[in-house]
């Protein structure tokens, strides 16, 4: 009989974790069960979700109109941007404070960001400077690598930001692809 307990993950120090949790762990994110997929409505993350949206783009707009001289009315608006956006930015985090990161709620987008974004310094760093081939290569290698370990950091403990963190998530796809573009213009200079 099998249980439905989820499994205890092995250490993410071990081989065992990088050579069959961790890959089946992503497996399974990106194929998910039909049971696992759940319709969305309009909820109130979507009403949050909107909220925070607007308080940004009120927080752009006060700030614009701040830096071409208009600061009576751009500052209340950048003020209030910056309130609105700060408080749901923490009410989130607050409503998460006491749960406990999962890997049955790993953000596996914030980690395949984070992955690209190693690549992407890595080939930043040493493009700019010029370096062979080799050197590129080997430094956009060497940046996967790093942004592995920091986007499993990042896919776990990221979900401490609670609904934010899910927001993140959807936005980390297009984020991706943006660097992956980027990637590719610094393989071809």
């Amino acid at each position: 009989m099998k249980s439905n307990k989820p499994m205890t993950p092995p250490s993410p120090l071990s081989w065992e974790f990088h050579t069959a949790f961790f890959p089946r762990l992503l497996w399974s994110k990106l194929n998910p069960k039909p049971a696992e997929n759940q319709g969305t409505s309009f909820n109130s993350g979507m009403e949050l979700t909107v909220l925070f949206f607007v308080f940004l783009v009120l927080l752009g707009v006060g700030t614009a109109m701040v830096l071409r001289k208009n600061f009576l009315w751009g500052s209340p608006l950048a003020i209030l941007g910056l309130a609105g956006t700060a408080y749901i930015f923490f009410s989130s985090w607050a409503a998460q404070r006491g749960t406990k990161p999962s890997y049955d709620s790993f953000l596996i987008w914030i980690f395949f960001f984070f992955v690209f974004l190693g690549l992407t310094a890595g080939l930043f760093f040493t493009s700019v400077n010029h370096e062979s081939r080799l050197v590129v290569i080997s430094a956009g290698s060497l940046g996967l690598l790093v942004g592995y370990f920091t986007g499993i950091l990042g896919g776990l403990r990221l979900q401490s930001l609670g609904w934010i963190s899910g927001l993140l998530n959807v936005l980390a796809g297009p984020a991706i692809i943006g660097l992956i573009i980027v990637d590719m213009l610094f393989l071809v200079a």
